[in-house]
């Protein structure tokens, strides 16, 4: 957890700090054209990956057949899809009218073949616990992807500043993780072994590319029906928003996933550990997003400027539906260790119909109106999502719901002590807004404590355990 966690702080972070410079050289058009191919990008990553890196992680052993299999495999369906890729970039530009958009993609595209280069050597980290090794290949792709988009805007590339950050990451990201791994595929296929991975990918697969394509939806129908601007101010705000709140979860989400499959077949401990880390991850992600729902204003005022104030009221939006993914994500991981990638695909119809039928009537009420059917189809898609979960471990939704209640409390507590301090007559904004987050940092941690925020306590139970060293533990 504290490897995944310090990879999001360094690459995460990072990228935050790349966007805010990059927002303030380019233009929200330019963000809206990114938005378009982006799902090509996801989706394309997403059909490669099939779920074999999850069958192998969760795999009580594997083989170095099993491994070389994955990769070749992995490998062909990329070139194959690249291809595919490559042949419907003028139907994409055509039906959006934006001609730009075709080599975007076709460049954007290569990414489906680096990213299947790596699969087999994350699955290798995974299952090793190593962590570490993959914070630093994520933080250096961050890094050094970030200067080089940068550079390339200032000099006045515009949005293929933006291009370049994203492949460049991804490629970078791949070198080291070979690197750390030294581990080269043998040349030899199984088929026997390609269909066992399959077999429990496919289901995931399917899964996984109806929620790229669902996720990016919203994007996609605000570029369709509006301008590339207001486009670029949905992405830009959903893009602050799941830097955040995605990818603090994903800590959890891949951090646990290797460490609970060993724990696949005893329902109690797997149900005791699940809830631990509901507990903690709401605990951290509540301040996080809530905060940045109040701060949003002054925080765009300062880094952004006037010309993305727009994208204000989208964040103040999404920081609500952030919080709760830790609970979404989570609750599939448990499907995963349980084997149950069928029930995932299941879940995830049933949820796609819920938002699709909230999303439809909100287009004609305006790109506002699509961010709310989002949050709406978020909070809606709870009740399924928590149903299997209770069914298999017997962590049931109303168990689930007390779990956000305590740091949901102290987050809006600690929000109304932060919006009391920006009111105060500091005229140095950033001096005012360091001090409201100190406030409400403080504040959050105390009602935390006083309530009994379960998160709170497991944390706390763990720095005291450091700090008494392995010598002084019971």
């Amino acid at each position: 957890m504290f490897w995944a966690l310090l990879e999001v702080i360094v690459s995460r972070g990072g990228q935050i700090i790349f966007t805010i410079f990059l927002a303030a050289l380019l233009t929200p058009g330019a963000f809206g054209l990114v938005a378009i191919v982006a799902v090509i990008f996801e989706l394309s990553n997403v059909m490669v990956n099939a779920g074999f890196a999850q069958g192998l992680i969760r795999a009580k052993s594997v083989t170095e057949r099993q491994l070389s299999t994955a990769f070749w495999g992995n490998l062909a369906l990329a070139f194959f899809l690249y291809l595919v890729i490559y042949l419907i970039s003028p139907w994409v530009a055509n039906f959006y009218s934006q001609p730009l958009i075709e080599p975007m993609i076709q460049v954007l595209g290569l990414g489906v073949v680096i990213n299947a280069l790596r699969i087999v050597q994350t699955a290798i980290l995974s299952r090793e616990m190593n962590f570490k090794a993959q914070m630093i290949a994520s933080g250096l792709g961050t890094f050094l992807s970030g200067v080089g988009a940068v550079v390339l805007a200032r000099e006045g590339a515009g949005v293929w500043s933006l291009v370049f950050q994203m492949l460049a990451s991804q490629g970078i990201a791949t070198l080291v993780q070979w690197i750390s791994t030294r581990w080269v595929p043998a040349i030899t296929f199984s088929k026997k072994d390609f269909v066992e991975l399959f077999t429990f990918g496919k289901y995931l697969l399917i899964a996984n590319v109806i929620n790229v394509v669902f996720k990016n939806s919203y994007a996609l129908v605000i570029a369709k029906f509006f301008t590339p601007e207001v486009t670029g101010l949905y992405y830009f705000a959903n893009r602050i928003t799941t830097m955040l709140s995605q990818q603090l979860a994903g800590v959890a989400q891949r951090a646990s996933f290797p460490a609970l499959s060993t724990l696949q077949d005893d329902d109690v401990s797997l149900r005791i550990k699940y809830q631990q880390l509901i507990q903690i991850s709401l605990f951290v992600m509540a301040p996080v997003m809530i905060f940045l729902g109040v701060l949003a204003e002054p925080v765009f005022m300062i880094f952004f400027g006037d010309k993305w104030s727009g994208a204000v009221l989208y964040v103040q939006i999404l920081a609500l539906s952030g919080f709760l993914y830790p609970v979404h994500s989570l609750n599939i991981n448990v499907l995963m260790v349980k084997g149950r990638s069928d029930l995932n695909l299941r879940l995830n119809l049933i949820k796609k119909a819920l938002q699709i039928s909230l999303l439809i009537p909100a287009i004609a009420f305006g790109p506002t109106a699509i961010v709310v059917s989002q949050l709406l189809g978020t909070v809606v898609s709870l009740l399924p999502n928590t149903y299997y979960t209770g069914k298999l471990i017997g962590y049931n939704a109303w168990m689930q719901f007390k779990d956000m209640f305590k740091p949901l409390m102290a987050g809006v507590i600690s929000a109304v002590v932060i919006s009391l301090c920006m009111a105060l007559p500091i005229p140095d904004t950033i001096l005012l807004l360091i001090l409201s987050l100190l406030a409400g940092s403080g504040c959050y941690l105390g009602v935390s404590l006083l309530i009994g925020a379960e998160g709170a306590a497991l944390l706390w139970g763990v720095v005291q355990s450091k700090l008494q060293g392995p010598g002084n533990r019971k």
